[in-house]
């Protein structure tokens, strides 16, 4: 049996992205992984975040499929199950560090964008959703984080912080389930994720309701400014594990 005080900080962990991911509707892997990297070896931390993302995506569904805005969600789907393909060859032709670079520069342009002030003057067309789809799935190919795109594209539209957040929880749910065929495939699914999963789910249902009803008590105030650091957090830290790679310092 796990240690208390092991169990305890996984749980802490875990609670913590999930207030994180119930008030933006993203960022629960952004903020688990490293957090559970303190208890976890890497190979268990991001199955069990994937796997955790997906039983909260799951407990999200019937709500969020309510208030997501399904047109724009069909076009990014569609673009990202196209673009992940190119992203993988592009990652077979490419080093993991030029893939992390790319992700920043991803990250970099839509941060400095959002807070410049750009807005959408109204809901883009299908064909410039899909090229955002196309670029996410880019992005999940080169370095499994599908997001950012996503997360800029919703934070310029006109559609509210409820709206963007029901269709970002139902967007990463459809990218999750990718991801959890892919590890389970790759065998790294263990019987050692069990405690952790049967701890996890609980607390990240109860912690994305939480940060949820902070977003409605709030009217939405601070999604925007949040949703925008986190996206500034993927770029650096991107940058800093790419150049400590590339001079022979990894992280």
């Amino acid at each position: 049996m796990p240690e208390p005080a092991f169990l305890i900080a996984i749980a802490a962990a875990i609670f913590a992205a999930a207030l994180i991911r119930g008030f933006t509707g993203f960022g629960f892997a952004l903020a688990a992984v490293p957090l559970l990297g303190f208890s976890l070896p890497p190979s268990q931390c991001v199955p069990l975040a994937v796997a955790l993302q997906f039983c909260a995506s799951l407990s999200d569904l019937p709500r969020a499929r309510r208030t997501c805005h399904w047109p724009s969600l069909g076009w990014l789907v569609a673009g990202t199950v196209v673009g992940s393909p190119l992203g993988v060859a592009a990652l077979a032709a490419a080093s993991p560090d030029v893939a992390r670079l790319c992700i920043a520069l991803v990250c970099g342009c839509g941060t400095i964008a959002l807070l410049r002030g750009f807005r959408f003057a109204g809901l883009p067309r299908g064909g410039a959703t899909l090229a955002v789809g196309l670029a996410a799935g880019l992005c999940n190919g080169l370095a499994a984080m599908p997001g950012p795109p996503v997360v800029a594209y919703y934070l310029a539209t006109p559609l509210s912080p409820q709206q963007g957040r029901a269709s970002l929880l139902m967007f990463f749910l459809a990218t999750s389930i990718a991801s959890a065929v892919s590890l389970a495939t790759a065998g790294l699914f263990g019987a050692s994720l069990a405690i952790p999963v049967m701890i996890g789910i609980p607390l990240i249902v109860a912690g994305s309701r939480l940060g949820e009803a902070l977003l409605r008590l709030g009217a939405g105030r601070g999604h925007r400014a949040l949703s925008i650091l986190l996206l500034c957090t993927v770029a650096v830290t991107s940058v800093v594990q790419a150049v400590s790679d590339l001079l022979g310092h990894p992280l």
